[in-house]
């Protein structure tokens, strides 16, 4: 009896033994813990997107008459000044309109001439006809004043009825002369009048066919083109020999980008990002071309037209780049990120680290009592100033939780706001089993204010 108990006693013994040991096993002490060191620097926070690399100013150059192109002084590439001749197109049209129009000119110029001459000649006869005018007043005022003296001399019995008579007829002959004459100056100004009239009119023809003559004149000179600004040709849309037809629209010859040093990025955001741009921005891009060059620009605008394809939103922005080296051409495709936000010599806790929960049983509330602030009790939560936590490997290689408040991620790194974490502290990013294998801890979601992983949403350049 007393051997049965010995065993029994024993063998709980032994049970206690092997269970202290599993326990042991399942401890942090059979972790080892990979960490990263706290490091203090810039931080910034960035939008991605794709753009196009284009001229700031781009010019069209086009036809404003129709004809064949006789010959082509510029090409692809070509670099053109103000005012330099880049095509020519056939003038042997415009040269016969303006030969017709030179006739027609004459023809008008005759015309006016003559009727001007008419106007002299009528102007001459209405002098005449005034002249008539007194004329045959001052007769009929001497047959008035014969005429009553006669009169008066009848009555004293000093002249005969006849011949009162005679001057009586005088007086009446003298004024339907008048009359006569009256109606001669008035027909005179009638035809005055109707050859100024006729002057008028032809010299609005002679207006009309000098418009003519200048504007055929015009579109001969339009035959040559010119370039309208200094730049490079980037692009050619005719050749010799092709007729163009100016009508409805003007046809296109060539695309002159007026100054290549000075490139623009037109990139497009989404409705998402697009509250957080503003013009001044500073903006980085890389180029196909040349992966490893990182191109600097100024955001110059943001459009406010929306951009709608298959139901998703983006805005244009403008971002003005430096050319100097003309690395960057027309129409390259940039990957652009643009800088938000921005902060100088802050805390840099690894994103790694704020993603960590460590296996096994520890908890935030294993703080150590020289990490808690007075006052404060073992195991009492964060408040609001603190949104998550992080590990720290202490002194004695064992792991302490620190509360801590979190800014703006490149991605890489989240700047500290708030919390006892210094610069060199090492944080906890995973940890490795017995064999060095890493372990996943089942126990996510479980940390208070630890909240999701961090989602890397932006790409940025470290400063």
């Amino acid at each position: 009896m007393k051997k049965s108990i010995i065993i029994s006693i024993s063998f709980f013994i032994i049970t206690a033994i092997f269970l202290g040991v599993y326990i042991h096993l399942k401890s942090e002490d059979r972790f080892t813990f990979k960490t990263m060191k706290v490091v203090k620097g810039d931080i910034a926070q960035t939008i991605s997107a794709t753009g196009t690399v284009n001229p700031v100013i781009i010019v069209n150059v086009g036809a404003q008459v129709t004809g064949k192109v006789l010959k082509l002084f510029a090409d692809y590439n070509s670099i053109v000044k103000k005012g330099d001749i880049v095509a020519k197109i056939d003038p042997e049209l415009y040269q016969s309109d303006i030969e017709e129009g030179n006739a027609r000119l004459k023809t008008a110029l005759a015309n006016l001439e003559s009727i001007s001459k008419n106007i002299s000649y009528a102007e001459a006869k209405v002098k005449n006809a005034g002249a008539e005018i007194k004329k045959e007043t001052a007769g009929l005022a001497y047959a008035q004043k014969e005429y009553k003296r006669y009169v008066e001399l009848f009555q004293k019995d000093l002249v005969s009825a006849s011949e009162r008579d005679q001057k009586e007829l005088a007086y009446k002959e003298a004024l339907a002369r008048l009359e006569s004459a009256n109606a001669e100056l008035n027909g005179q100004k009638a035809n005055l009048s109707s050859k100024k009239a006729d002057y008028e009119a032809s010299f609005s023809q002679v207006k009309s066919a000098e418009a003519a003559l200048d504007r055929d004149k015009t579109n001969l000179d339009y035959t040559i083109i010119r370039s309208p600004v200094d730049g490079t040709v980037v692009s050619r849309e005719v050749d010799e020999g092709q007729t163009l037809t100016a009508r409805m629209q003007t046809p296109l010859l060539f695309k002159i980008a007026e100054d290549l040093t000075k490139m623009q990025v037109n990139a497009s955001i989404d409705e998402a990002d697009i509250g957080r741009i503003k013009a001044g921005q500073q903006a980085l891009f890389t180029v196909d071309a040349f992966p490893y060059t990182i191109f600097e620009g100024i955001l110059k605008q943001v459009r406010i037209a929306p951009i709608i394809v298959q139901n998703v939103v983006t805005y244009d922005v403008i971002i003005e780049v430096e050319n100097r080296e003309l690395k960057l051409k027309p129409g390259m495709t940039a990957n652009v990120t643009i800088m938000v936000e921005h902060e100088s010599n802050v805390i840099k806790i690894p994103n790694e680290a704020l993603r960590f929960i460590p296996p096994g049983n520890l908890k935030p509330e294993d703080r150590k009592p020289k990490d808690r602030k007075p006052g404060k009790k073992a195991g009492k939560k964060p408040g609001s100033k603190h949104s998550r936590y992080v590990w720290r490997m202490n002194k004695n290689g064992s792991l302490e939780s620190v509360a801590i408040k979190t800014g703006i991620s490149d991605g890489e790194y989240t700047g500290l706001v708030r919390g006892a974490v210094q610069e060199g502290d090492a944080l906890a990013t995973g940890a490795l089993d017995k064999n060095g294998k890493p372990v996943i801890s089942k126990k996510a979601g479980a940390l208070p204010g630890a909240g999701p992983p961090l989602k890397v949403r932006f790409r940025g350049f470290r400063p």
